[in-house]
């Protein structure tokens, strides 16, 4: 399995982070009470991250997301930047970048594996 590159940035910004877990409780209405449950027993979370790149880490980003990740199709190994622990990842849609003329800016839209 892939990893994220060590030559890229290892955390994301704290502008425009999020991690949220999907809902696993299914819930049923009986006439008297709501009863609920899991459906699973993990879960998987919506992730969003932001970071900051030269014009060699945003090649680098690139060459991993086309070339490793066959333009995001496949699960990646990166480091929870909340737990530090190693989780498994995959893209739920393309990234999306800006340039400032200097820097470049890169939004992801990943999910985090149990």
């Amino acid at each position: 399995m892939a990893s994220w590159p060590s030559s890229l940035p290892q955390t994301p910004l704290l502008d425009g982070y999020s991690d949220v877990p999907q809902n696993s409780v299914l819930r049923s209405d009986f006439d008297t009470y709501t009863k609920q449950r899991n459906r699973f027993t993990a879960v998987i979370h919506d992730v969003s991250e932001k970071y900051v790149m030269t014009n060699n880490q945003y090649t680098t980003f690139i060459e991993f997301y086309e070339d490793t990740l066959n333009f995001g199709a496949d699960v990646f190994t990166k480091t929870d930047p909340v737990t530090g622990l190693t989780k498994n990842y995959r893209f739920v849609e393309p990234y999306s970048s800006s340039f400032n003329g200097v820097l470049w800016v890169v939004e992801l839209t990943l999910e985090k594996l149990p």
